[in-house]
């Protein structure tokens, strides 16, 4: 098998062999953040969740369609994307790949999401950066 494909546990590899995710604490964690700005409440609940965790992440970055952007977790580019109000067009595939790759799709609440939640944490096979990062949005969007 080719190192772009899947191996026989079911876990994709990126090009260097390595399985995507290798324990990244959240301070070292590149971020990509959805940012819906089309309504003032969900405005003020991004805005609140960047502002808390600009400062306890390597970087955040804010690009690309949902889909895009899951790819690239999956790929390890990004370590995670949290975002809001999503719809099942803009995941659906995404959450496939990432799943593929090893990777994981949570609602904020931590559980398992399926193409009908609205607000995500996708990250890169690494379920501590996960639960570090829907606690850390919990506390922020309990505020």
């Amino acid at each position: 098998s080719s190192s772009s494909s899947s191996s026989s546990s079911s876990v994709a590899y990126r090009s260097n062999n390595e399985p995507n995710g290798d324990g990244i604490p959240l301070n070292r964690a590149l971020i990509n953040v959805g940012f819906p700005v089309y309504s003032e409440s969900l405005l003020r609940v991004s805005s609140k969740a960047v502002a808390a965790l600009a400062t306890k992440v390597r970087g955040l970055r804010m690009v690309a369609s949902a889909s895009q952007v899951m790819a690239w977790v999956a790929q390890g580019k990004f370590d995670a994307y949290v975002s809001w109000d999503l719809n099942a067009w803009d995941v659906a595939a995404g959450m496939v790949i990432v799943e593929e790759s090893g990777g994981f799709v949570s609602n904020f609440d931590g559980t398992r999401a399926d193409v009908s939640s609205r607000d995500m944490i996708v990250t890169c096979n690494e379920r501590s950066l996960q639960r570090s990062l829907s606690c850390e949005l919990r506390e922020v969007l309990e505020q």
